[in-house]
């Protein structure tokens, strides 16, 4: 945590506050270590194109953490395109009793991910090393899939649709629009039965454009209109 200063801790605590997610002090720790790891691999590799610390906990971690409050404390978690780990570590250390597996196809991405998750002691976390048509799509469903900026709205939902339990939430961080999204994707989330129910709206410090993050709840039966 010595990397951080007091300020800019209070800062994130603060500004987190506002969408009332709170951090202990052992999250905050964890996720040090995370942004202090991803920035000696990118001196080596390029996970992202965001260099400075302070760029990666505005640019990355602050929304990363906004759907916590709208996640479940217990159930499974998938994240797809884990790349250098946004938003699935931030959002495991916030929910630590997710069980949680990444999805990375590229090699030094799914080293970095399992070399961040023994550096921060996460526990019931895996890194499948592939893409997601390449799991099983009879085989275990998730409360909760995420994945950022990996594709358009209709091949997220068409990809992760089948993995999704009944109830359970897929959140997508795909800035704004979302009307004109999801119009354009409805055929696609009606035959996946993927609903809107939240959209989480918000501006990062010293940023003008405003974002979104939507998530998405899968119905028993055919999807209302949202």
């Amino acid at each position: 945590m010595a990397a951080y200063t007091t300020g800019q801790i209070r800062a994130l605590k603060s500004w987190l506050k506002g969408f009332h997610i709170e951090l202990a002090g052992d999250q905050i720790e964890r996720i040090c270590c995370f942004l202090d790891e991803l920035v000696r691999w990118n001196q080596k590799m390029n996970l992202t194109g965001i260099r400075s610390k302070a760029g990666l906990v505005q640019e990355l971690l602050l929304d990363s953490l906004l759907p916590g409050p709208y996640l479940p404390e217990t159930g499974s978690f998938l994240d797809v395109g884990s790349g250098s780990g946004f938003p699935a570590i931030p959002l495991k250390i916030l929910k630590p009793l997710l069980i949680t597996r990444l999805v990375e196809p590229k090699k030094k991405k799914a080293s970095f991910l399992r070399q961040v998750i023994r550096l921060t002691s996460l526990r019931n976390i895996e890194v499948f090393e592939g893409r997601i048509q390449d799991l099983n799509p009879s085989g275990q469903e998730y409360d909760v899939i995420t994945s950022r900026g990996l594709t358009r709205l209709s091949r997220l939902a068409e990809w992760c649709g089948p993995y999704l339990k009944a109830g359970g939430r897929m959140v997508c961080f795909q800035g704004s629009g979302r009307e004109t999204m999801c119009r354009e994707s409805q055929e696609i989330l009606y035959r996946k039965r993927l609903s809107h129910v939240i959209s989480i709206p918000y501006t990062l410090p010293g940023k003008r454009r405003p974002r979104q993050v939507w998530i998405f709840e899968k119905q028993d039966g055919p999807v209302r209109s949202g």
